[in-house]
Parts: C-alpha cells; sequence; structure tokens
C-alpha cells in the first residue's frame, strides 16, 4: 500500500489488488489536505480511516463510495468538506464532525444509507444542496448556532428523522430541504428564518407539532403541503 503525497496534498491511495484485503488507513501527520478522488480506485477497500490534525481541507469526491467505512472522526482542523465527499459511503453510521468546519458541500453524505446521526459544530454556516439526501436511517441532526443556510433537497428523503431544531442564526432553507420525511412529527424553527424555500417540508405527513419563535412570525404557505394541519406552539409562551 503506498499513499501518494505531494506538498501536503493526498493524491491518491495505491495497492497490489487483491479481492481479499480489507484496509486500515492512518494518514500521515503533515497532510494538510485530502485530494480530489484521492480514494476512488481503492475507497471499496478502506475499512477504518484515521486523519490527523494537520488536514484543513477534504476536497470533492476524496471518499466518494467508500463502501466498508462506518465511522469517521473529522478532526477540528478541518475546514471545509468538498461536494460529494463523502458520497454513498453506504455502511457509515456515526459522523462527529470537527468544530472548525465551516462549510459543507453538495452531496457531501449523501446516499449513506447506514448513517443513524450527526453532530455538527457551532462553526457550520452553510449546508449543500442534498448534502443528505436519502440517508434513510438518519433519525437526529443537530445543528450548530452558526448555521446560516441549508441548501436544496438538502435532508430529502430522510425517512427516519424524527425532529428538528432549526437555530436562530439559520435565515435559508432550500427547495424541498426536508421533503419527503414521513417519521418527522415535530419541527422548531428559530427567529432568524427568513426564506423558506417551495416545499421545503413538502410530503412529511406525520409534522403535526411546530414551534415557533414568538406570535408576530409567520410561516411560508408553500413550504408545506396544502392543506396541512399543525398545532402551534410559541417559545415565548
Amino acid at each position: 500500500m503506498k499513499l501518494e503525497i505531494e506538498n501536503g496534498v493526498l493524491k491518491k491511495l495505491d495497492v497490489v489488488y487483491s479481492e481479499d484485503f480489507d484496509l486500515d488507513i492512518v494518514i500521515p501527520y503533515g497532510v494538510t489536505k485530502i485530494g480530489y478522488q484521492a480514494f476512488e480506485r481503492y475507497g471499496c477497500r478502506v475499512k477504518n480511516i484515521t486523519i490527523p490534525d494537520t488536514v484543513t481541507e477534504i476536497d470533492d469526491d476524496a471518499f466518494a463510495e467508500c463502501d466498508l467505512i462506518t465511522s469517521i472522526t473529522i478532526p477540528d482542523s478541518v475546514i471545509s468538506i468538498g461536494n460529494c465527499a463523502f458520497d454513498e459511503c453506504r455502511k457509515l453510521e456515526n459522523v462527529s464532525i470537527g468544530k472548525s468546519v465551516i462549510s459543507i458541500g453538495d452531496r457531501a453524505f449523501h446516499y449513506c444509507r447506514s448513517l443513524k446521526s450527526v453532530t455538527m459544530g457551532n462553526s457550520v454556516t452553510s449546508i449543500g444542496d442534498s448534502a443528505f439526501t436519502s440517508d434513510e436511517k438518519l433519525e437526529s441532526i443537530t445543528f450548530g448556532n452558526s448555521l446560516t443556510s441549508i441548501g436544496s433537497f438538502a435532508f430529502n428523503c430522510c425517512t427516519s428523522l424524527k425532529s428538528i431544531t432549526l437555530p436562530d442564526s439559520l435565515i435559508e432553507i432550500g427547495e424541498s430541504a426536508f421533503e419527503y420525511c414521513p417519521a418527522l412529527t415535530s419541527l422548531t424553527i428559530g427567529k432568524g428564518l427568513k426564506v423558506f424555500g417551495d416545499y421545503a417540508f413538502g410530503d412529511c405527513d406525520n409534522l403535526k407539532n411546530i414551534t415557533l419563535p414568538n406570535r408576530e412570525f409567520k410561516l411560508d404557505p408553500k413550504a408545506f403541503d396544502s392543506g396541512s394541519n399543525f398545532i402551534i406552539n410559541y417559545k415565548e409562551d
């Protein structure tokens, strides 16, 4: 096994091919970036990955389709997670996102079908389009208090997601961001939300309880199914 590293960037993994091996990867200290498609060729055999706290960037498609990974810890040194960085890591169950990550790219954790929970630090400001789409086992998501935007389709078809609390910092939710989350029963909305994308909570058939920041806050009807019937609560009460 060989890790090709150039100027602090992990370019790719090379191995002598065998159908029988599973790889445990320890990325060397001093690597600052995990490059584009770094594990593309042999990612299907990578079972465990340790990322050092010198890494600041995980590039697009870096770990896409690493089918054997079950858990990943993204260290506090990482600032950005690229588009499709962990796309289709189908056995990934747990993700710990370091406290310095600012942006999570489009489709970053798309189709991680085993992912159960995600906790984000307070530094995350944006979640990209389709970032967690079709993560069928995702039951809980904890947002930090710096989040300002959630992209279109970001949590679309997260069919096990039960409750959502949106922080006061959130300004915008994209189109269909939480569409078709049939297990969703409760939603708490922060006071900063100003832009609701069309159908942001469409087809959430069991969503019955919504908590608003105050009585002056107005829901945008285009974000919900027509004829939806909710019990509205207010934080100030």
